[in-house]
């Protein structure tokens, strides 16, 4: 078994001598440089993967109470006057509110009412002017445009 320990031994020794007298043999080259290292070339982007970001959770806003819950006030009642019709032609309103009448027709309008209080006049609308009034007595109000009497509406304000 010792003789063929040695024969190993030898053969690796020699293997090993061979490879060295070949390295020392080889001239040595000049590095070439790479067409990715070329001046004239930009290199190409490649974005990298990215994890989406996490949830950020601040201390701080998990012992902020929430601000108090306030109601919305609801919206102001709006009436479109188009030709020959409002629309809607009957709304029931709260003691106080206001309604806008919007003229959204072609032809000049007017809104001519009467009801509890006496009666009450927008004058000429053109194309795109508004009206308001407020409501502040209870009972029905009827109203027309005086232009276009086939045009009719009515307000009924309750308390």
């Amino acid at each position: 078994m010792t003789w063929f320990r040695a024969i190993l031994v030898v053969t690796i020794v020699g293997v090993a001598a061979f490879a060295l007298v070949e390295v020392a043999r080889t001239p040595p080259t000049e590095p070439q440089p790479s067409p990715a290292a070329t001046p004239a070339e930009s290199p190409t982007r490649v974005p990298l993967p990215t994890l989406a970001p996490a949830a950020i959770t601040s201390r701080i806003s998990r012992e902020t109470p929430p601000p108090p819950l306030r109601p919305t006030p609801p919206a102001q009642p709006q009436v479109e006057v188009i030709d020959y019709g409002f629309s809607p032609q009957q709304l029931t309103l709260h003691l106080g509110a206001s309604v806008t009448w919007t003229n959204d027709g072609n032809d000049g309008h007017d809104v001519t009412g009467s009801g509890p209080g006496g009666e009450w006049r927008s004058g000429p609308l053109a194309p795109s002017e508004r009206y308001t009034r407020d409501f502040n007595l209870t009972g029905t109000y009827d109203y027309i445009c005086t232009i276009h009497p086939e045009m009719h509406g009515r307000i009924v304000v309750q308390s």
